[in-house]
């Protein structure tokens, strides 16, 4: 049996107890570094009570994580690598979360995820290490995409710790109803299916309206907030700002080089705040004034929108063959077009998947499994199963944001250019 040393009180489970060790991982570094980091970024332009970190949700997942393993009957000694995995699953974000890798990818020419940077802090942390101790090699092994087990499954998974305690947390934040879901009778529902060395998390017949839920609810999550445009445009001004900063030597580009041996000590010393700061040393920088506007909400605005499935199939296919570096010179003929500089002129191109509603085909294919029902007949997959059928397509739509003034050039001169 566990035995709490500490209570943290939270909004949506009460009281969530942590042991000795999970009080000195929670004290290190690394992970307090997760308070002074939002949870959705700049989602609070929109929802303006969406402030919440990555630290009060690295609480509830640790919670929600260990109910799942009680319900699978996971050993004691499983139940504790499980919690601890689920403190240090986000010590790896960014400044403003998930922004931040859309920087890492421009600096590094390469995906560089938080995942891969969550492994490399508890590989080479020496305070985590020390805590840790003969738990780290487990530890690191939910982490494994090869550990095809229900106790990876906990940490990273369709139905997993993080998704069921973000969706309610976001939602309840923003103060929307899109993430709401019956987490009970999902708990309450799950199970654990053995086969060999392998082990999956399924859901029975019972539960699988709540599952349906669940999915409806991570869908209009994505649609209705993580994807709002208004994030879209304050996203956007962000990336083009730590871009711009990196171009004139405001911020130190090598600093970010992921393979570099001081990485980890120059991206563990960024915060939302501390990005802030560095890039408004600058004063003549079009990157301060990108950054001061968002501080003081003075968002860029929709130039142009069109839903790219109202195109002929001649121009999707041209818009979807488009690189980073044609986007940038369709800008630079934008702004010339409209006397305005190039660095506020941004063309965006937004995918919206349904990640839960693709086929098991398509999970299969990319060494998922997808989600599984079980009732008296055996396993069967979702799709199968569902009277719910989500579109394979994704939403993709098209912006061109740009100064207020320049709305009505843009609208102009937008599908000339473009199309």
């Amino acid at each position: 049996m566990l035995e709490f040393e500490k209570f943290f009180r939270d909004p949506l489970y009460g009281f969530i107890g942590l042991t000795h060790k999970e009080v000195e991982l929670l004290s290190t570094p690394v992970v307090q570094r997760l308070r002074r980091i939002k949870q959705l970024g700049n989602t609070h332009l929109v929802y303006p009570s969406a402030c919440h970190s990555r630290f009060e949700h690295t609480l509830g997942v640790l919670h929600i994580a260990n109910r799942m393993a009680e319900k699978l009957s996971l050993s004691d000694g499983e139940i504790e690598i499980v919690r601890c995995a689920a403190l240090l699953h986000d010590i790896g974000h960014g400044p403003l979360s998930h922004n931040f890798e859309t920087v890492l990818k421009n600096v590094n020419k390469k995906e560089i995820s938080h995942e891969d940077i969550t492994l490399r802090i508890i590989k080479e942390d020496s305070e985590i290490d020390k805590i840790l101790a003969g738990l780290k090699d487990d530890v690191l092994s939910l982490f494994d995409e090869k550990n095809d087990t229900a106790n990876s499954k906990i940490i990273s998974g369709n139905i997993d710790a993080d998704r069921l305690d973000y969706l309610r947390r976001d939602s309840y934040h923003t103060g929307v109803a899109y993430g709401i879901f019956d987490l009970e009778r999902i708990l309450h529902t799950i199970q654990k299916i053995v086969d060999g060395e392998r082990s999956e998390i399924a859901i029975l017949k019972k539960g699988q309206d709540a599952i349906e839920s669940y999915r409806l609810a991570r869908f209009l999550m994505h649609t209705q907030v993580y994807y709002h445009h208004v994030r879209a445009i304050s996203d956007n001004m962000l990336n083009r700002a730590v871009e711009i900063a990196i171009n004139d030597g405001t911020l130190r580009d090598d600093l970010l080089k992921f393979d570099s041996s001081d990485f980890l000590e120059n991206y563990l010393s960024l915060d939302d705040n501390r990005l802030f700061i560095k890039i408004l040393s600058n004063k003549e920088s079009n990157a301060f004034k990108l950054i001061n506007d968002l501080e003081n909400r003075n968002l860029l605005k929709r130039g142009y929108e069109i839903d790219l499935r109202k195109l002929n199939p001649m121009k999707i296919r041209k818009i979807m063959r488009l690189k980073p570096e044609d986007f940038k010179k369709l800008e630079g003929k934008l702004a010339q077009k409209c006397s305005c500089d190039k660095d506020f002129i941004i063309v965006h191109l937004q995918k919206i998947e349904n990640t839960l509603y693709k086929s098991s085909y398509e999970f299969f294919k990319s060494g998922e499994t997808p989600i599984l029902i079980l009732d008296n007949d055996g396993l069967h997959e979702i799709e199968k199963e569902s009277h719910i059928f989500g579109s394979q397509e994704p939403l993709l739509k098209l912006y061109i944001f740009c100064p207020e003034e320049n709305k009505s050039q843009i609208r102009e001169f937008a599908e000339d250019i473009l199309l």
